[in-house]
């Protein structure tokens, strides 16, 4: 996601619904992904493309330490300052991390990583700054997921693999993650999508989003 103005920016800036995402967290979803980043106490975490920071913020509950939201969007840390607290923010580009390398134990990037505009650079980057021994959990849509974003990267189970081991990466365990709140918004297309989410959830290789925990192919 780029730090100079562009459209991309505009929309995270005036039209995504972050207002909406302080109010209500998605906690169940949220935790099943960082189940998957177990053990947190003591550990580095960093919520790649954080948004309001909510993942983070449980991150610290758990004993995540310290624990930062990195996006690039300045409303949505903002916003995230004012009403959600315990966490370090920062705002940068997810494709160009002003962070050391293997600075995080645990790393978490939820429903953000295929709206970078480089998805391949930002997962160089996640491999970069995350530890040898590390645990990274990437929550990505399945090839059939719409939002009204306006870049998004949507790819079958294998194709993601594919993008992961280009970077150094392995996936060494996989959940579904099936979707927001069939009603989180009256838009009769959104509502059709969510509902069929739901039950093809249950289907292998077909949920609404994919939850990967992926590791450095050979820690050094």
């Amino acid at each position: 996601m780029e730090t100079s103005t562009s459209p991309e920016r505009g929309f995270y800036e005036t039209e995504y619904h972050f207002a909406d995402d302080v109010m209500e967290a998605g906690e169940a979803r949220l935790r099943r992904a960082i189940e998957l980043l177990h053990p947190l106490a003591g550990a580095s975490f960093l919520d790649l493309g954080s948004g309001v920071g909510w993942a983070a913020h449980l991150a610290v509950e758990g004993g995540a330490e310290p624990a930062v939201g990195l996006d690039f969007a300045w409303r949505a840390l903002q916003l995230g300052a004012q009403h959600i607290p315990g966490v370090e923010r920062v705002q940068a580009d997810g494709c160009h991390l002003p962070l050391r390398d293997r600075s995080f134990e645990r790393v978490l990037s939820f429903g953000s990583l295929e709206h970078f505009p480089d998805v391949d650079v930002a997962l160089r980057e996640l491999a970069r700054v995350l530890h040898p021994l590390g645990k990274a959990v990437v929550v990505v849509p399945n090839f059939y997921v719409r939002t009204e974003q306006p870049q998004e990267l949507r790819l079958r189970y294998g194709a993601w693999r594919d993008r992961f081991e280009q970077a150094g990466l392995v996936i060494t365990a996989t959940r579904a993650d099936h979707g927001p709140a069939i009603m989180r918004n009256h838009k009769p297309v959104r509502v059709a999508i969510r509902a069929a989410a739901k039950v093809l959830a249950y289907v292998p290789r077909l949920p609404y989003q994919f939850i990967f925990r992926i590791e450095h192919r050979t820690p050094s």
